[in-house]
Order: C-alpha cells, then sequence, then structure tokens
C-alpha cells in the first residue's frame, strides 16, 4: 500500500442474499462445462467449471419469484422421426453435427406452475409453458436430452417434448394421492423413478406411464415419511434419500432394500454421483456431507467392476464425512466429466461450496462469496463520495464518513492499519424500489452523484438527484433512453453494462444482443437524449453482420464476421465494461472471451487478440479498468495480468513480458478470481486489483519478481522481523564467545611470556608467535551477518536484491468492491459473514453427544469425523478408533486400507501399511517392552517389601525409641511384636520378647496399651483350643454381611481400579493391620485399630474375639474354616478414652462364600481384594469420629 494512504474500511452495506436451492451441471456434451445455481428468489448464477469456478453472469427472475429446481438439456443424437427426413448418412451427420454445436439448454420451474427455458444469452425467457399440475417440485431430463419429466402438487408425472427446441406438453402418468417430490430418470431412460409424500419410492414404465414397483419406507411417528431425494445409477441401482436422515440403496431388479445407512441426524434433502456410479454424495437439514463408496471384493470399485470376479461380493460404505456448511444444504453437484471432478454444494447459508471430490474428504474447500463477486452489486461516486448498491429492485444510497484530517508529520509517524478519528459517519441516504417485473440486471452512479442508471430485462431507466440538507429527492428522467438507442430489428433492450463518462455528458450503454450504444445526455435537464453511435464489435456471426451493415437510423459501426459456433454465439453476454478517464475510449468484453476497445466520439474500434492460444486452457477477462495514459488493464480467470495500450493498439511491453507468464505462482494459483482493478491517481504506474480475499498492489514498471516470492506484506514482516531476530541473537552468542576466546589466548600468552622468562629468548619468542597466529585465526573466522540475513530471506520467499511487486494484503474479506475515490483515499466494502449469517433462519440444532451413530455409521469413523461429532483431543479420538478397530476384528468386519489399525497392531498384508522391516521392529519392539515391564514389577514387588521394612525400623528405632529386636525364629520381622504387648516393664517385654512372658485371656476393655500404640494385647494364644472361649469371654454380634462405602471420598474411592497386596500366611497380625488400613484408605494411625475374628456355625449367633499382635490370623482363618465355623475378620477402632479400651465397630470382613479361599502355609499369595459395594447406599452416614471405609477381605490361593 501506498505511505499516507487512507482507506475506508466500510462495512454498512446490508446486501442479504438468497438461499440456493438448485445446483446442476451442464450435460458432458458441452464444450465449455458450466454449472447453473439456482436462487430462492428465481436467479440462476451462470459459472464457468474450466479450471477454477469462475462467475459469469446472472439471470434476473422474475420480482418476488420461485424457483425449486433446474435441468440442463443438450440434444446430440437425431430422433427416429428426424432419422426419416434424411435421405444419405452424409446429411444426417451434417444435422447431428448441427446438434452437437448448438448451446445447451436451460429450464427452471418452482411453485408458480411455470416452466421456463430460458435464453443464455439475452438473458430472457425463450418459452413457457404451464405445469398443469400446480407447484413443480423436481425436473429431470432424459438420458438422450428428448424429454423432460415433471413432478407436481398434484401427484401427477407430466413428460414434455424438448426435441428441436421445442417445450410441449407430451403425455401424463397415473396419478398418486401425494406429491411428487423427486424423480430420476434410468439410464436406459426406460423407467422413471419418484419419490413423494406419501413415504414411497416408485417406478414408472416410461412407455405405458404406469406403475411398475412400489417400495414403501417405514414411518418414524404419525407423520410420513418424505422421500425428497432420489438417483438412479449406471448399474442400474436406486438410491433415495427420505426425511428420517436415511440413505438407502435399492435393488433395482427384486426392488427391495440393499444397504440402509443412517447418514444424517435430519432429513437427506440432495443426492450426487458420479458418472462410473461408484460414489454418491447426499446432505441435508443436518449439513454434513457423507460419502458413499462402493466396494468390491473388499477394495473401492473402480472401472468396469462388473467385469471382476469380486462384483457380486459388492457393499457401499460409508466413506467420508465433512461439513462445509452452517445450514441445511439443499442441492448437491458432481461431474466427473471435467478436467478436475468438482463436488459443488449450496444451501441456505448463500455460498456456493467447491471442492475436488476424488479426495474428499480430506480435500478443503473453497467457499464463493455470498453475493456476485463480478457483477457489480456496488458502485461507487468518486466525486460526490457516494456508495449505490444494488439487489433485486431495490437501490440503496449511503454517503461515506469523514475523518479529521493529520498533519504530515503525524503521517509518517502512524502504523499502517491505525484508526483514524471520525468526525462524521456515514448516513443512509436513500432506499429505491423499482417498479420491475423481473430483477435488475445492473446500475451505475455517476460521478457526482447526480444521475444514477440502472436497468431489467426491459431497458434501462435514468433518475437525477438532488442532494439537500433535508436528504435526497429523487426524480424518474423521462425520455431515456432514446427509442434509437438499438436497432429496430432487436427484440430485446435491456442493458447488462451501463458507465458514465467522467464530464456526465454521455453514458455508455451494453445491450443483451451485444450492442454498445454511446448515448447523448448533456442536456437531461431539457429530456433531450441523442445516440450518437452504435459499434457491434461482439455480434460477429455472419448473420448479425449482415443485418447490422443495414442500419442507417444511427451511426453503426458492424462487427467482422468470424467462423463462430452456435454453442459460443447462443452464450454470449457483455459481463465487463469501462470508461477511460479521459473520455475517448469504451472497452467492452463478453463470456465468449473477445474483448473490444471503440472511440467514444469516432468510429475507431479494436477487437483484442485472443489473450491465450487456442490449444491452450480458455482464458477470459474477468474485469476491465483504464489507468493513466489510456491503458486499459485486463485481469483474467487464470489470474493473469495484461495491459492494453488504446492508442497503440497493443500489449505494452510489460504485458508482452510478464501478462501470461512469470506471476508469483501465490497470485496465480489463488482460488477467487479477480473481480476489479482500482487506480490511485496519486500512482499512475500502480494498480489495485481485488478479490473478495485480497487487494494487491502491482506496479506496472517493475517485474513481477521470483515465482515463489511471499506476498502478504504482513506475513512478509513477520518473516522478515523473525529472521533477523534469530541472526542477532546467534550474533550476540558468537561474540560473547568470541570474547570468552579471547581472554583465554590473552592469559595464555601471558602464562607463555611467564614462561619464557626460563627459557631461550628463540624459544619464548616462537611461543608467543603461535599465540598471537591463534588469535588472529579466531578473529578472521567473524561471519558475514548481512549476508546470512540476505540468504536466509531468500530462502524464506523474501529477496531484497529486487523490489516488491505484487504487494498483498488480506486484511480485508468478503469484499464487494473497492476504488479510490481521491489521491491516496481508498473505499473498501466488506460484507462480513457475520452479518450474513445473522440474518439467516436458525440451523439444525446439533446434541454434542447423542450422535444416535450406529454400527454401519461407527465402523467408518475417522479423526475428521470424530472432530464433527465433538471429539477434539487426539489421545481421545485414538482411543476410539482403536476400540472400533478390535470391534471390526471381533465381528468380522473387512479392514481396508482406509481403515485406521493401531501402530501395537501387527495388521494383516492386505491392509498393511508397513513393510515386514517395520512390522519385524515393531514385533521386537513390542518385545522389549513385555519384558521390560516384567523386570519394572519385580523392582516395583522389591522396592515395596524394603520400604515397608524401612518404615517398621524407623518406627521401632524413632518413634518408640526401642532397640531394634533381635530376630526370632517364630518372627517375620522385627515389627511384629512391638505393638501389642502390655507394657508394664521393660523386663516384662523382654521376657514376652523371648517368649517366656504369659498374658491372660480376657475382653479387650482389660488390655493396657503400649506406649504410643495404644492397642489391645489379648494375650498369644496357641492352638486352635485357644479359640474356642466361653460365653463370658467372647462377644456376640450379629452377622455384618458386606461393608459399604460411606463417605465424602466414596465416589472417588470406587472410580479407582481394584488393587491387592501380598501377604504371607505366616505373617502376623501386626503386619496385617496396617495392611488392611493402608488398603482401604484410612490416614489415621494403624494404632488407634484392633483386628477381631468372627466365628460361628450358620444360623447360630456369631462369636467375636480379639486377635494379638503376635498373631497369625490366617493361620487361625484357615483353621476355623476347615472347621465349619465361616470365619469373618473384623476392623474396629477404638474410642478416644484410654482408659476405656471399648471399641467401636468400623465394619466386617470375610471370605465370602467362593471356593478360593485356602491358603497355603509358606506361600506367597494375593490375599486382599477390594470388592467394591453399591454406593446406591448414601443415606448411611458413619457417625462423627469414625473412619468411613467399607470392602470386603477375601482370600485365595
Amino acid at each position: 500500500m501506498s505511505e499516507g494512504m487512507q482507506v475506508h474500511r466500510c462495512r454498512f452495506t446490508d446486501f442479504v442474499p438468497q438461499a440456493i436451492n438448485a445446483i446442476e451441471y451442464a450435460p458432458a456434451t458441452v464444450r465449455r462445462p458450466y454449472v447453473a445455481v439456482g436462487r430462492a428468489n428465481g436467479d440462476i448464477e451462470i459459472w464457468s467449471a474450466k479450471g477454477n469456478l469462475v462467475y459469469e453472469k446472472t439471470i434476473p427472475g422474475v420480482v418476488n419469484g420461485s424457483l425449486e429446481t433446474l435441468a440442463w438439456a443438450h440434444q446430440t443424437k437425431l430422433t427416429k422421426d428426424d432419422l426419416e427426413l434424411f435421405d444419405t448418412e452424409k446429411e444426417r451427420e451434417k444435422a447431428t453435427r448441427r446438434l452437437t454445436e448448438r448451446a445447451p439448454r436451460l429450464f427452471s420451474a418452482g411453485l408458480n406452475a411455470v416452466i421456463v427455458e430460458w435464453d443464455l444469452a439475452k438473458l430472457v425467457p425463450k418459452a413457457a409453458v404451464d405445469s398443469y399440475g400446480g407447484a413443480v417440485w423436481c425436473m429431470s431430463t432424459n438420458h438422450a436430452q428428448t424429454q423432460l419429466a415433471v413432478g407436481t402438487e398434484d401427484g401427477h408425472i407430466r413428460l414434455f417434448d424438448i426435441t428441436d427446441d421445442k417445450l410441449v406438453y407430451q403425455r401424463c402418468f397415473d396419478k398418486i394421492k401425494a406429491r411428487i417430490l423427486s424423480v430420476a430418470w434410468s439410464h436406459d431412460d426406460q423407467t422413471i423413478v419418484t419419490g413423494s409424500a406419501d413415504g414411497a419410492v416408485r417406478v414408472w414404465n416410461t412407455d405405458t406411464g404406469r406403475m411398475a414397483a412400489r417400495m414403501t419406507l417405514p414411518r418414524e411417528g404419525r407423520d410420513p415419511t418424505l422421500v425428497w431425494a432420489v438417483t438412479v445409477l449406471p448399474s442400474g441401482t436406486i438410491v433415495s434419500g427420505d426425511s428420517r436422515g436415511h440413505v438407502i440403496f435399492w435393488d433395482h431388479v427384486m426392488h427391495v432394500v440393499q444397504q440402509d445407512f443412517r447418514a444424517l441426524g435430519a432429513d437427506v434433502l440432495c443426492l450426487g454421483a458420479d458418472a462410473d456410479g461408484h460414489t454418491v454424495f447426499a446432505s441435508g437439514v443436518d449439513p454434513k456431507v457423507t460419502q458413499f463408496k462402493l466396494f468390491a471384493g473388499g477394495k473401492p470399485a473402480s472401472g468396469d467392476t462388473k467385469k471382476k470376479a469380486g462384483f457380486r461380493n459388492k457393499k457401499w460404505q460409508l466413506a467420508g464425512i465433512r461439513r462445509y456448511h452452517t445450514h441445511d444444504v439443499r442441492a448437491i453437484a458432481v461431474s466427473s466429466h471435467l478436467d478436475r471432478d468438482l463436488l459443488i454444494t449450496g444451501g441456505v447459508d448463500t455460498q456456493v461450496t467447491s471442492c475436488e471430490s476424488r479426495p474428499f474428504p480430506n480435500e478443503n474447500p473453497y467457499r464463493q462469496p455470498c453475493f456476485p463477486p463480478l457483477n457489480g452489486v456496488v458502485s461507487v461516486a468518486t466525486e460526490g463520495k457516494l456508495i449505490l448498491q444494488r439487489q433485486a429492485n431495490v437501490l440503496k444510497l449511503w454517503s461515506l464518513g469523514k475523518a479529521e484530517p493529520i498533519s504530515q508529520v503525524l503521517n509518517g509517524q502512524m502504523e499502517s492499519g491505525q484508526g483514524l478519528q471520525v468526525y462524521e459517519r456515514q448516513r443512509d441516504l436513500l432506499q429505491m424500489e423499482l417498479k420491475t417485473k423481473t430483477n435488475l440486471l445492473c446500475s451505475t452512479i455517476s460521478s457526482s452523484g447526480r444521475l444514477v442508471a440502472a436497468s431489467d430485462v426491459e431497458g434501462p431507466k435514468l433518475f437525477s438527484l438532488v442532494h439537500s440538507e433535508s436528504g435526497v429527492q429523487v426524480r424518474r428522467v423521462r425520455g431515456f433512453p432514446p427509442e434509437n438507442f438499438v436497432p429496430e430489428y432487436s427484440e430485446s433492450r435491456g442493458a447488462t453494462q451501463m458507465r458514465f463518462t467522467s464530464d456526465e455528458a454521455k453514458v455508455a450503454i451494453a445491450t443483451v444482443d451485444g450492442f454498445v450504444s454511446i448515448v447523448d445526455i448533456s442536456e437531461w435537464q431539457q429530456g433531450v437524449f441523442t445516440t450518437v453511435r452504435r459499434h457491434c464489435q461482439h455480434r460477429n456471426t455472419k448473420d448479425e453482420v449482415e443485418a447490422d451493415a443495414g442500419c442507417s437510423d444511427v451511426l453503426t459501426h458492424p462487427g467482422e464476421a468470424k467462423n463462430i459456433v452456435a454453442a459460443v454465439a447462443d452464450m454470449r453476454t457483455i459481463t465487463s465494461m469501462a470508461v477511460s478517464s479521459s473520455g475517448k475510449f469504451v472497452a467492452t468484453s463478453d463470456s465468449a472471451g473477445y474483448v473490444a476497445v471503440v472511440g467514444i466520439d469516432n468510429k475507431g474500434a479494436t477487437v483484442l487478440p485472443p489473450l491465450a492460444p487456442r490449444k491452450q486452457q480458455q482464458e477470459w477477462p474477468t474485469s476491465l479498468e483504464f489507468v493513466t495514459g489510456d491503458q486499459l488493464v485486463l485481469p483474467t480467470n487464470l489470474n493473469h495480468v495484461f495491459v492494453w495500450d488504446a492508442v497503440k493498439r497493443s500489449f505494452t511491453k510489460w504485458s508482452r513480458a510478464f501478462g501470461a507468464t512469470n506471476i508469483p505462482r501465490t497470485y496465480s494459483r489463488m482460488m477467487s478470481c479477480v473481480a476489479g482493478v482500482a487506480v490511485n491517481p496519486a500512482e499512475p504506474d500502480c494498480i489495485y486489483t481485488f478479490a473478495t480475499n485480497h487487494i494487491t498492489r502491482i506496479d506496472l514498471t517493475l517485474a513481477p519478481g521470483s515465482q515463489s516470492a511471499v506476498l502478504n506484506i504482513h506475513k512478509r514482516k513477520q518473516i522478515e522481523q523473525d529472521i533477523i531476530a534469530k541472526v542477532v541473537e546467534e550474533k550476540e552468542r558468537e561474540t560473547s564467545e568470541r570474547l570468552s576466546e579471547q581472554s583465554q589466548y590473552k592469559r595464555k600468552r601471558k602464562q607463555s611470556v611467564s614462561e619464557s622468562a626460563r627459557m631461550d629468548v628463540d624459544d619464548a619468542a616462537s611461543d608467543v608467535a603461535s599465540v598471537v597466529s591463534e588469535a588472529a585465526s579466531v578473529r578472521s573466522q567473524g561471519k558475514d551477518w548481512e549476508g546470512t540475513i540476505v540468504a536466509r530471506l531468500r530462502e524464506a520467499g523474501i529477496n531484497v536484491a529486487e523490489p516488491h511487486n505484487f504487494r498483498m494484503t488480506e486484511r480485508y474479506q468478503n469484499l464487494m468492491h473497492a476504488s479510490f475515490v481521491d489521491a491516496n483515499t481508498m473505499v473498501v466494502l466488506e460484507r462480513p459473514w457475520i452479518d450474513v449469517a445473522s440474518a439467516l433462519p436458525a440451523a439444525f440444532h446439533r446434541h454434542k453427544f447423542e450422535n444416535s451413530i450406529d454400527g454401519v455409521v461407527l465402523i467408518n469413523l475417522d479423526h475428521e469425523s470424530l472432530k464433527d461429532l465433538g471429539i477434539r483431543a487426539l489421545g481421545k479420538r485414538l482411543l476410539v478408533l482403536k476400540s472400533i478397530y478390535f470391534l471390526k476384528l471381533q465381528h468380522d468386519v473387512p479392514i481396508t486400507s482406509d481403515s485406521y489399525v493401531p501402530r501395537t497392531v501387527d495388521a494383516e498384508p492386505d491392509y498393511a501399511h508397513s513393510s515386514s522391516f517395520q512390522r519385524k521392529h515393531t514385533r521386537q519392539t513390542e518385545e522389549n517392552i513385555s519384558r521390560l515391564m516384567e523386570d519394572i514389577s519385580t523392582l516395583s514387588s522389591e522396592v515395596t517389601t524394603v520400604r515397608n521394612d524401612m518404615q517398621r525400623m524407623y518406627r521401632l528405632t524413632i518413634l518408640e525409641n526401642k532397640p531394634l529386636p533381635a530376630p526370632q525364629r517364630h518372627m517375620t520381622d522385627p515389627f511384629s511384636n512391638t505393638v501389642l504387648v502390655t507394657r508394664k516393664s521393660q523386663g516384662d517385654y523382654d521376657q514376652r520378647r523371648e517368649g517366656k512372658g504369659k498374658s491372660q485371656p480376657g475382653h479387650v476393655g482389660s488390655t493396657t496399651p503400649v506406649s504410643a500404640a495404644h492397642s489391645p494385647g489379648p494375650g498369644t494364644i496357641n492352638g486352635i483350643s485357644s479359640l474356642l472361649m466361653s460365653g463370658s469371654q467372647a462377644v456376640h454380634t450379629p452377622v455384618t454381611p458386606h461393608i459399604r462405602v460411606y463417605g465424602d471420598n466414596a465416589l472417588q474411592r470406587e472410580n479407582e481400579s481394584y488393587k491387592s497386596f501380598r501377604i504371607s500366611a505366616d505373617d502376623p497380625c501386626s503386619i496385617i493391620l496396617p495392611q488392611a488400613l493402608k488398603k482401604y484408605h484410612i490416614n489415621d494411625s494403624w494404632q488407634h485399630y484392633i483386628l477381631c475374628i468372627q466365628f460361628g456355625a450358620s444360623g447360630k449367633g456369631k462369636v467375636e474375639r480379639m486377635l494379638a499382635m503376635d498373631e497369625r490370623p490366617l493361620h487361625l482363618f484357615q483353621q476355623l474354616k476347615d472347621a465349619g465355623e465361616s470365619p469373618v475378620f473384623v476392623l474396629k477402632k477404638k474410642t478416644s478414652d484410654s482408659s476405656q479400651y471399648t471399641s467401636t465397630k468400623i465394619g466386617t470382613f470375610g471370605a465370602g462364600t467362593g471356593s478360593g479361599g485356602s491358603v497355603s502355609n509358606g506361600s506367597r499369595s494375593s490375599l486382599l481384594s477390594f470388592e467394591q459395594a453399591n454406593a446406591s447406599s448414601s443415606s448411611l452416614e458413619a457417625p462423627a469420629g469414625r473412619s468411613s471405609v467399607a470392602g470386603n477381605l477375601t482370600t485365595s490361593s
């Protein structure tokens, strides 16, 4: 951008686009591929699909009209009746050639019950007939391009004859009691398939008009299922999409369901299939685009699959899902006969989206703007600072805002993109609704803003605007246009382009018939208009040239007759116009690629040579604009830039050198074509081209630069800053290292000099010389930092040795228009998508987790599909895909090349992506990992044992201040006898440790705590006889079946994985008790708890006794179990009153009834296994002061 340039960034325009209801490709027999896009208001846009998708023109619909369906036709074969008219084969071949060279025909229909054929050159209806059945919901031509089938509101299918440029009603099929919503022809044209509102798919015989088969769809609720879309594949398979969101593939012979997919979460509104019939696309109210592929023998079908042996084992699979739109998708078109297989979609969000169909769903789409990008819906009055917008039959006018002037000093200090202080905002001046039959074709405003011209298909209109403080007054100027601005033999008076000259004395009008008329309007206030001359350079067929040469009413300049085929002439429309600032020349271009530069005040006219050789891809201008010196700039659909000198009548030197070649790839490969050119009066040698997503400044005196150059000025600046910052950092680092090395050399030199005092003089001199030479070599290694920066910039696509041409900015998006209203003052009009989306109806509501995924969809999910389902985390997607993989193996689902295969799985050779070496390496890696895991498990077990031993030793030596006990024959570790002994004296303790002391059995309340442990000690019990106590010494308690988890941390513990720890059958209670507390997440000291055992025969009261710390509970447990006493361990907590050793019962845990309850002495066993109980009993809360612990302690061998 130029320094000091001010930009009016306007977002106040309220252009409201229309929904897309239909998209249709022209037949493959057409020389130039076209795409018709039907809008809800009746407008039909014609796009060219040669190369990129390029907008050409709009056929205006009727005001407040309706469009539901489109159909193309291009007859290339003679009918049986036509063959009888020709006697020889040469005559038939000649007639067939004439049919092939004709332009395609386009039909439209809607709720107004009229079928219209359009003139694609004049943009007016060519023929119209009544549907004879009310609203038309669907329409389709047969493959012979001779008949048109129409589905109507009254339940009839009607055929229309379209041979020999006719549109005549032919016959009617039997009636059904529901409207026909969709229709499709079989490829042999023998049958017609329809979908209706009564939930049925019907097959009709075209010869008899009677129903041959009926296939009924199930209902969901009371309302019948609506069959919104049907199509027939080359193989005969019938595909239907309905209101349940299902896509069904039907057998065309037996008329039964082959496969049924739940493709979408809501109605399927449209279907599309490629030419081979191996790929089907579906979409609808749920705006996902879903792809189905045919697989034969486990591989994607290709070519003539019927000849392959595996064709009998054919299956359709859901191959991909992408979400290209925000709202309902109402139309899908797929083409396989182009250089690029394009998938085009559109719907309620008004955007035309295109992408290549073969790499779907990996291909990113390109979204065309929601407004016509090349049709000039916005015009700017440079002197009056006004903006005119056209939509349908309405014109709107705004005045630009004004900003505070800035000084030159401040201008140089401001940064790019910095806002200015606005003291007057834009004003909405005018909204004018014209009384026209059709929507407007074009509009323009004069430089001063005093005159506005607009045209529909009936002719142009001129309005004068009177500006005052109170507002704007509008007056229709009568007498415009003059009757002779088109000749008498011209049937159409509509204008496709109009431009005022800079002095507002004349206006140039391009008509739908190809005339360019110059009309004098200098006396418009008196109502006097004169047609000065009429140029006919775009009318270049033989008949047109002969007719134009005979005109005598107005000075007419006929064109030059050329050998143009009818297909080109019948599609030709003037699409662009420009008037030079000097008022000498008018330039026009048409959709056929012809460009003419004619004189306004003289008869001089020039038709430019073709922009590209005929053998190469077709190329035509997308916009025209004159720069200073009467030079015409022509950007093309291939994003080339040509410059034509209107005075010298030749391309400029820059254009010949760089116009079609040497354009930077970043610019030439942009998906969006240039929509216009702006010229800054302060820069006469520069132009500004703009598209919907960028503005690019091109200096016509400089070379374009490198093919791989970075054009975006913001990205370029960021790259430069990053590279310079990195080089500066490297320089500083190297400088510091060099200084450090120099200091080392100085120290070395001093050291050598000091040593030389004890050496000979010669030796000292040689040492000093070596040190100096080393320092000099280090200093000579300094880099050329400036050269380093230049080299790295060149690698990044920035060549500082060349001037930066094609300076691009992508700051402005959804550009409608850009132009200069003054020197260094630009107006940029944007229509942000967020503003358009706010005016659209509500979109389909998608539940994030309730996806209704069945097995058919599940096996075809991939990363992109999971993203669409709301799973953004990569780890979660990998976990889901891995689970899907094992489900496929479990249910014998074929693993295709597109299926996800975990890296840790050795895939089958048919679908494995890795080589044998990689598989072998993976297998070895898994074995190594397995061995490492075993070693880690063993090491962990050993570390746990050592840690437990160290804890016991720590408690003995530090907490209880006791010496380590001597190893005993009956103890497994020193910690066993230090807890539950009656400690009256140290001597008593020593006697008990040596086995001399005896304790008396009794109630737990009679025991005495030991130091900090406070644990009761019932004494040592030897033998099973000691287990059988008297009733006075035992505590009888009812059986507690299970222990449940209560408390705040219950749910957290339930979510933890089951754990177990290993103990020995010879371990005493002093080891088992701390382990049990740890197992059940009791963080309290183990010294506050005791372990009891309950036993007793079934049906009798249980006997409970406390276990001493030196007892072996598991031995006792096994002995009681063998005696049939059903033992159960009980964990209890002591009360806070240490003088009263009454215990509080926490819960019970026991062996259960399993058969695995035996324990082998001396063996290490997994003795504790936590069985989480049902947490639904949350109403049972543990009393205050009690631990909330529960579980089952089970033993197993």
